[in-house]
Parts: structure tokens; C-alpha cells; sequence
């Protein structure tokens, strides 16, 4: 089994980390799609290479696209998640943009509350997270 440093959001169903870590994912808990949340995703040559399907669904940093991207990509992942399958989803080390997402889809799928508990939630399963000002501040404008 492949080494494991991305970790688990809803058991056996939603997995986020790294980029590096994708593969490991999809080897060991059988992903069906991998979302990818950088700015910058796998080039094209990149993509016909790995096994899995492979989605870019950016998070933005223009201020005015924040919310909505955040939303496009929690969306996606409820709609993949609701339809049976796996995800894995990341950024570039795991830390930022996939706690980002992982909050937002803790939300849409109603297991918070309230977004301080969906960012506790996420941070008690990947303790590297942090949330930068500009995506608290989408996250805020999504879900108070």
C-alpha cells in the first residue's frame, strides 16, 4: 500500500491532500475522480499519463471570483459524491485551496452547522490546513 499523507473528509467516500498524493489515493482507496484546485493544473501531456479521471476546477485568487469558484468546486464534488463515487480533490501541498474546498463541502452537505464547525472539522482531519483572509472571506460570504 502506498504511503498515506492525504487524508480522510467523509469515511471511505471523500479523501483531500496534495497533488503529489493522488496517485496514492486513487491506488489505495479506488478514487473514481481526482479534483484538482490549483491555479495551475497538469498540463495536457500530464493528464493522458495518469490512470485516474482527472477534473481542473480552479479555485481563484481575483477577488471577485473567489466565492464563486469555491462554490463551483463544492458543488462538483457533492454532485460526484451524491452520484456514488469517490473523490479525491487537492491543491499543491494539501494546506490551503483543499481545506478551502473540504469546508465547503462540509457545508453544502449539511454535516456543519455552521462554518466554524466545518473549518474545526477539516482541520481536525488534516491539522496543516489554514484558510487565507481572501477564502474566509468567500467562505463567509457563501455560508453565514
Amino acid at each position: 500500500m502506498m504511503e498515506k499523507n492525504y487524508d480522510v473528509l467523509v469515511k471511505d467516500r471523500l479523501y483531500f491532500g496534495g497533488a503529489k498524493d493522488a496517485e496514492a489515493a486513487f491506488a489505495n482507496e479506488s478514487v473514481d475522480v481526482v479534483i484538482d484546485v490549483r491555479v495551475n493544473g497538469l498540463s495536457t501531456e500530464e493528464q493522458v499519463k495518469v490512470n485516474y479521471t482527472y477534473k481542473h476546477l480552479p479555485i481563484a485568487d481575483e477577488e471577485e471570483e473567489v466565492a464563486s469558484s469555491i462554490e463551483k468546486v463544492a458543488q462538483e464534488i457533492v454532485t460526484t459524491y451524491e452520484a456514488g463515487q469517490k473523490v479525491y480533490f487537492h491543491c499543491g501541498s494539501g494546506g490551503g485551496r483543499a481545506g478551502v474546498a473540504a469546508t465547503a463541502v462540509l457545508m453544502e452537505l449539511g454535516l456543519a452547522s455552521t462554518l466554524e464547525e466545518a473549518e474545526q472539522a477539516v482541520k481536525n482531519a488534516r491539522s496543516q490546513v489554514t484558510i487565507r483572509p481572501n477564502m474566509a472571506k468567500a467562505l463567509t460570504k457563501l455560508y453565514k
